[in-house]
């Protein structure tokens, strides 16, 4: 199956896997956000239009499905500036809540089996995005996640495609067959970090094996959309109807967690710290999808219960209009157990202007300067961030608006989506010159 994989694995005298090759990497940065390194991309503005192809490529994105989360939202982003620019933008993947996003207009979205990790699917799938590739004339393919991502790799090898990787996740390896089903997002032929986090992750793990070219290892941060997440651009219309809409009191305090139900997201830790508060008159709000997850979503909402919260913690699905929930939040928090690759709703907050609390781990770290533009806690630690949302929630708004001035301007530096945007389609440009 390796074999197929188009890696190689070469064996020491004593008997030891010294190799398997792939390929991968290069080094960046942007502005003081990564500022000891060399970026080649740096002349790139915030500012800078996605540019235009010289001809008019055929990109393929391949991803697992079409779900609501900070992957799926990046590929259709990156599909449209790929449009804008003058290419030709194809997604491969299962359907998902997002398969009939407005987004996808012009975008060509081949719906095949890809949310697999069953080696024999992958190696089915392998044959159908080779099938793919060579009908529709695809130039690049770039993929975002492990098992579709070796599907991908052996599909464009054959195809004679270039292969491009985004690195979203430090992903776990406690075995050598973990350490290998990881390694193939390291095998592009540019591998994108999505944050200095990542970037240093990669260099971690990969560093010392002989197939690992760190000359093709390009950083790019995930960006949003400035002109979206701004508190200007809400009305209190907007605002005052989402608190009618969540039955929530008029002059009530307001925690917000958005994103999808999951034990690695830290929901149950911040009920938990929620019900340590001291501060009166204040709600919790989960905001995400719980679909899959449904028995999660259930086991949360008990938790609350059996801490006497009831009333006070209330779940809602995803909502696609996001911006309005920020402005309604007195605070955002982030409990994440696991170490977030990027952490966008970060981002997001901070160009709210929105008080923000997350655990410290992760790309989180590289997001949030103590007291200036967020705070920290320990991971899974209800007490330390009981004690911190009970101070922001006590802060003189005076002491908040600067602080949200701050986080403004520290989202509109480093996290433009028009940046993160341009970026990619350079490094499209770039493999296509090679």
């Amino acid at each position: 199956w390796l074999m197929h994989l188009n890696s190689r694995l070469l064996f020491c005298k004593d008997g030891f896997i010294v190799l398997f090759k792939t390929i991968i990497s290069y080094t960046l940065k942007v502005s003081t956000y990564f500022k000891k390194e060399n970026d080649p991309l740096a002349s790139l503005s915030t500012h800078f239009p996605y540019g235009s192809f010289n001809k008019h490529p055929t990109i393929l994105q391949v991803i697992p499905a079409l779900k609501s989360g900070g992957v799926e939202i990046e590929t259709l982003e990156v599909a449209s500036a790929i449009l804008a620019a003058g290419g030709r933008p194809i997604i491969a993947c299962a359907q998902g809540e997002l398969s009939k996003d407005p987004r996808t207009k012009g975008v060509l979205l081949k719906i095949l089996p890809l949310n697999t990790k069953n080696p024999l699917q992958i190696w089915r799938n392998a044959k159908l995005l080779k099938e793919l590739i060579r009908n529709e004339k695809v130039d690049i393919v770039h993929a975002r996640s492990r098992g579709p991502a070796w599907s991908a790799f052996k599909a464009a090898k054959e195809a004679n495609s270039p292969f491009i990787t985004t690195y979203h996740a430090a992903y776990k390896s406690r075995s050598f067959f973990k350490t290998l089903y990881n390694s193939v997002m390291a095998a592009g032929d540019r591998v994108i970090a999505i944050s200095p986090f990542i970037k240093r992750h990669i260099k971690a793990k990969y560093n010392r094996s002989r197939w690992f070219d760190s000359s093709k290892l390009r950083l790019i941060p995930r960006g949003i959309d400035l002109a979206y997440f701004n508190p200007k651009s809400i009305s209190v219309e907007q605002v005052t109807h989402l608190r009618e809409e969540w039955a929530l009191p008029p002059k009530a305090r307001v925690i917000l967690l958005p994103g999808r139900l999951s034990k690695s997201k830290g929901q149950d830790t911040l009920i938990k710290a929620f019900s340590l508060m001291k501060s009166p008159n204040t709600f919790l709000i989960l905001l995400g999808s719980a679909q899959g997850h449904e028995t999660y979503r259930d086991t949360l909402l008990n938790l609350a219960t059996s801490l006497n919260l009831k009333d006070r913690v209330k779940w809602f699905p995803a909502i696609s209009d996001l911006a309005p929930a920020y402005q309604l939040a007195d605070v955002i928090v982030c409990p994440s157990h696991v170490p977030e690759g990027f952490g966008r709703l970060i981002v997001e907050a901070q160009a709210m202007e929105k008080p923000i609390i997350a655990t410290n781990h992760g790309g989180v770290c590289d997001l949030i300067e103590e007291g200036k533009t967020g705070w920290l806690v320990p991971p899974q630690d209800e007490k330390s961030l009981a004690k911190v949302l009970d101070q922001v929630l006590t802060l003189p708004k005076k002491e908040l608006v600067a602080m949200g001035k701050q986080e403004r301007a520290w989202a509109e530096t480093h996290f433009s989506k028009i940046a993160m945007l341009s970026k990619t389609i350079a490094v499209y440009k770039e493999v296509i010159s090679d």
